[in-house]
C-alpha cells in the first residue's frame, strides 16, 4: 500500500493569530513540578517523521545549537550517559599524534531527571552552549533529559486497529541557573523547555525502510510566571523558530549510518577539532578585529578580509600546535617549559595580499615573512617590524628560471622588479591563502626547496590556472588509474549549461552541484583535486579540509602535515622517510602539465610576459596575488 503525502508543517493561517499568553494550556505532560504549558499554535501535525529520525536530530543539534541561534558558535559536550558524543577532551585525544594535547577533563554532572508519568528515562547529556561574541554573551551549561513511552493499540470487535499503536518521545531541557537573570540573551527566558513527538503507527501499510504512520510535534515549557510580561514577544517568536527549524532540518535528517551528533560533512573538523579554531578564533577577534576594522585603508569592505584572515589565522596556530608542539605567545607563560621547548621553524606566506595574515601571526609569535606582487595599502598600518617582513617582488618559478638561464636568455628575467624563485629555507612552513597562479605550483614550490625532505604547506584555491599562470579550468578528476604522466589535462568549458533549457533541468543541474560528484564536476573542486594530484604526485601524503571560513572558496589542501608531526615528535624514534628522486617527479609534472602551452620555455615566457604587464599595473586579473 503506497502511503499518501501528508503536509510536513501547519499552514500558518490555521494558528489562532493571538499571543501565545492567551492560548496557554496546562501541559498534558505530567510532571513532578507543576506549572508546565503548552499552546495550540505550538503544535505541529501530520509529520511523517519517525520517532528514530527525532532522536537522531536532537542528538545532532546537542552538539550544533548554532542551528537555532546565530549568537553561538557551538555547544561543547561536557557529559553523555551514553558515551555517544564526545567530550572536548575526548575528542583532543582522538586527534592527538605527537602534541600533548591539554585534556583536563570537566566534571559537570546533569540535573536531577525528573518523573514524568508515562515515560522513562533513557538518556542524560550536559552541553555548554559556546556564544560568538564571549564579551557580550556568556557560555550557559544545559542539561537535556531523553524519556520514551508508548501507548499499545487497542482493537474493535472486528479485529480492526481502534487506535493505533504510538511511540512517543521526549526531550527536556533546562539551564543549569538560580534564576533568570542568569540566562543569557540567547537562550529562551524559561525554566525549563521540552519537545514532544507522538507517532502513531500505520499497520496498515506494507513494512518499508522507514516506519509508516503519522506524528505530532509540540513543545511544552516551564515559564517563569504566567503573567503576560513572561511571555514576550521575543519569547513567541523564539518557540516558533524552534519548532520550525526542527521540522526543517528532520527533512534532511540522515539514516541511522551517520555518526551521532556529527556533522555530515567528512573533510569538515577532519583535521583539527572544531572546539580549539573556535576558541583560538575568537580570541583573535577581541584582539586585532577592532584594530583592523577601523584602521582599514583599502576600498575593499574590511569585515569580509579581516574575519576570513583572522579564522585562517586560527586554523593555522591550531595546526602548528599540532605538528610542532608549539603555542602562540600569549600561552608560553601558562605552559610549563616542557610545553614549549619546540621552536617554529618558520613561514612564509607566498602571495601574501593584504599581509594581514602575516601581522597577525608574527604579532603571535610566529616568525616568518610573506611577499606579494605588489605593495598593499594595509601594510602601512602594521608596526614596522611587521613591515619589515612584508616584501613586494614576484615569483618566478624555478623550472622557468633555470630553462631560460639554460638557453642563454636570463637577461629576460630581470623584470624592473625583485623576483623570487621559490627556494624557501629547511622546514619552512608555506602558506598559499587564495594565491590563483601560485596554487598548482604550491606543492612543487614546496617539494624543490628540500628535495630530501618536502616542505610543509597549506594551500587554500581560490582562481583555476595552468602552470603558466594563464586561465584553465581542470577537467574533474577521473576514475581509474589511467596514466596521467605524461598527458596534460584538456581544458573543460567554462560555464556548462544543462541539455535542456527548461527550469527543471538547470534546477536539476544545481541540486547536482551541491552533491560530492558535483563539487568535484566544478571549476574550484577540479582546481583543489588538481592540486591534491600535483602533491601526491611529487610525494606527499595530502589531506584536505573544509575550513571554518566566511568564504566560498574555503577548502584547505594540506600536504605534509603528519610526515612533519612524526619528525617533531621527540617521543617518537622514527625513520627519516625517504622521498626517492623529488627533483624529477616535479620536473616530469612540470613538463607534463606545461605541454598545453608548447612546452616548458613556452609557458615560462608567458608567466614572465604576464610578471612584466602586472609590474607596469598592466596585468590581467589577480596575478600572483589577491586582489584587494
Amino acid at each position: 500500500m503506497v502511503r499518501s503525502k501528508r503536509k510536513v508543517a501547519q499552514d500558518p493561517s490555521s494558528l489562532s493569530g493571538k499571543p501565545l499568553s492567551e492560548t496557554l494550556t496546562p501541559s498534558p505532560l505530567k510532571f513532578q513540578e507543576e506549572g508546565w504549558v503548552t499552546s495550540p499554535d505550538l503544535i505541529r501535525e501530520g509529520l511523517p517523521f519517525a520517532p528514530q529520525v527525532m532522536y537522531k536530530l536532537t542528538t545532532f543539534l546537542l552538539g550544533n545549537p548554532n542551528k537555532n541561534s546565530t549568537h553561538l558558535f557551538r555547544a561543547d559536550i561536557l557529559f553523555d550517559s551514553e558515551g555517544r558524543l564526545k567530550t572536548p577532551q575526548e575528542k583532543e585525544l582522538s586527534f592527538a599524534q605527537n602534541q600533548g594535547a591539554d585534556t583536563d577533563t570537566q566534571d559537570v554532572e546533569p540535573l536531577p531527571a525528573a518523573e514524568v508519568s508515562g515515560f522513562y528515562l533513557t538518556r542524560s547529556v550536559v552541553r555548554r552552549f559556546i556564544p560568538r561574541n564571549p564579551q557580550l554573551d556568556r557560555a550557559l551549561e544545559q542539561t537535556c533529559h531523553f524519556y520514551a513511552g508508548s501507548v499499545k493499540g487497542t482493537l474493535d470487535a472486528t479485529g480492526d486497529n481502534e487506535e493505533p499503536e504510538l511511540d512517543r518521545v521526549l526531550f527536556v531541557y533546562t539551564p543549569h541557573i538560580s534564576s533568570k537573570d542568569d540566562l543569557p540573551w540567547y537562550h529562551p527566558l524559561l525554566r525549563s523547555l521540552a519537545f514532544l513527538y507522538d507517532f502513531k503507527r500505520d499497520s496498515t501499510v506494507v513494512e518499508t525502510k522507514e516506519a509508516a504512520g503519522s506524528g505530532s510535534l509540540s513543545i511544552h515549557f516551564l515559564p517563569f510566571s504566567l503573567s503576560e510580561e513572561s511571555i514576550p514577544t521575543r519569547l513567541e517568536r523564539t518557540l516558533q523558530a524552534l519548532i520550525a527549524t526542527q521540522i526543517r532540518l528532520a527533512r534532511s535528517t540522515r539514516s541511522a549510518d551517520t555518526p551521532e551528533g556529527g556533522n555530515y560533512n567528512p573533510t569538515k573538523d577532519n583535521v583539527l577539532p572544531q572546539h580549539r579554531i573556535q576558541n583560538t578564533y575568537s580570541r583573535l577577534k577581541v584582539k586585532y578585529g577592532s584594530y583592523l576594522c577601523e584602521n582599514w585603508v583599502e576600498e575593499t569592505d574590511p569585515s569580509k578580509h579581516v574575519f576570513e584572515d583572522l579564522a585562517i589565522t586560527a586554523f593555522l596556530i591550531e595546526l602548528w600546535r599540532s605538528m610542532y608542539g608549539v603555542a602562540p605567545e600569549a600561552e608560553k607563560d601558562s605552559k610549563s617549559s616542557e610545553d614549549t621547548t619546540n621552536e617554529f621553524p618558520g613561514f612564509v606566506d607566498v602571495a601574501c595580499g593584504n599581509g594581514v595574515l602575516v601581522y597577525i601571526l608574527i604579532m603571535e609569535g610566529y616568525k616568518g615573512w610573506g611577499f606579494d606582487a605588489r605593495r598593499r595599502k594595509t601594510w602601512s598600518i602594521f608596526p614596522g617590524s611587521v613591515q619589515d617582513c612584508l616584501k613586494e617582488s614576484i615569483y618566478i618559478p624555478k623550472p622557468f628560471v633555470d630553462t631560460m638561464i639554460a638557453r642563454g636568455e636570463s637577461e629576460v628575467l630581470n623584470i624592473g622588479v625583485s623576483t623570487h624563485n621559490g627556494i624557501f629555507p629547511k622546514d619552512t612552513f608555506i602558506i598559499s591563502n587564495h594565491a590563483d597562479e601560485l596554487t598548482a605550483w604550491t606543492p612543487l614550490m614546496a617539494a624543490l626547496s628540500q628535495p630530501e625532505s618536502p616542505l610543509p604547506f597549506l594551500a587554500i584555491p581560490c582562481c583555476s590556472h595552468s602552470l603558466s599562470g594563464a586561465r584553465f579550468r581542470y577537467p574533474p578528476p577521473k576514475t581509474g588509474k589511467k596514466d596521467r604522466r605524461t598527458t596534460p589535462d584538456e581544458e573543460v568549458e567554462q560555464d556548462a549549461q544543462p541539455a535542456s533549457g527548461d527550469l527543471k533541468a538547470l534546477r536539476a543541474s544545481k541540486m547536482e552541484e551541491k552533491t560530492d560528484a558535483g563539487i568535484l564536476k566544478s571549476m574550484y573542486g577540479s582546481l583543489t583535486a588538481k592540486t591534491m594530484s600535483i602533491a601526491e604526485e611529487v610525494g606527499y601524503e595530502v589531506e584536505k579540509t573544509l575550513l571554518r571560513i566566511p568564504s566560498t572558496r574555503n577548502m584547505g589542501v594540506i600536504g605534509g602535515r603528519l610526515h612533519v608531526q612524526q619528525r617533531w615528535d621527540k617521543s617518537q624514534n622514527v625513520e627519516e622517510e625517504q622521498f626517492g628522486d623529488v627533483v624529477e617527479g616535479v620536473m616530469m609534472v612540470v613538463q607534463r602539465e606545461c605541454l598545453r602551452e608548447g612546452g616548458i620555455e613556452v609557458a615560462a615566457r608567458i608567466w614572465i610576459e604576464r610578471a612584466k604587464g602586472l609590474n607596469k599595473g598592466q596585468g590581467k586579473g589577480n596575478h600572483h596575488g589577491k586582489s584587494q
